[in-house]
């Protein structure tokens, strides 16, 4: 099945994986940590442990953390 990679910054990136592979195995055949991000599928909230299908956009957004005293 065809997965997209978006990361913030970054081009996309295509990869064919297995049916019903996680997020994490797809990011690890890429080689990109997601540790720091966010992840989202088909832009829904997700972890690491959702199960993808044919065609899923996976989106990886750095956390942003702080604010104004």
């Amino acid at each position: 099945m065809n997965i997209r990679i978006l990361r913030l910054g970054h081009s996309a990136r295509h990869h064919e994986a297995a049916a019903g592979a996680t997020v994490q195995e797809v990011l690890d055949a890429v080689e990109l940590n997601a540790q720091g991000h966010a992840v989202s599928v088909n832009g829904l909230g997700a972890s690491t442990t959702t199960a993808l299908s044919e065609g899923d956009v996976v989106t990886l957004v750095p956390k942003v953390e702080g604010g104004s005293k």
